[in-house]
């Protein structure tokens, strides 16, 4: 049996919303771990939940469905989900699978 390597942490919580720091490999598995808790994140009432996707090793598909479930999860809240220092890997998988559109990505 494998452990999940996947970390998440809540960086900064102020008037401008929440910054959560993902760090690990974003995968079939740790999806379902960390899919939860994102949820109820993005349902706590904060304008904006800023994703800092900079610590990701790895991240597939199943990764990718979860952060596009989420910003509809997010928008549904009434909450703008933003991803930051997302990794050039990450990024070109999203275009591969037509993820980027809806997506928002800032600049830290």
């Amino acid at each position: 049996m494998t452990s999940a390597l996947i970390d998440l942490k809540t960086v900064a919580r102020d008037d401008r919303g929440l910054r959560i720091a993902l760090a690990g490999e974003l995968d079939f598995y740790t999806a379902g771990q960390v899919g939860p808790r994102l949820r109820e994140l993005a349902g706590s009432g904060h304008r904006n939940i800023v994703l800092d996707l900079c610590g990701l090793a790895f991240c597939d598909s199943a990764g990718i469905d979860l952060l596009t479930r989420l910003d509809r999860h997010c928008r549904v809240a009434g909450t703008r989900l933003l991803l930051c220092d997302v990794p050039p890997l990450v990024v070109k998988s999203m275009r591969v699978l037509s993820a980027d559109h809806g997506l928002k990505f800032v600049v830290s």
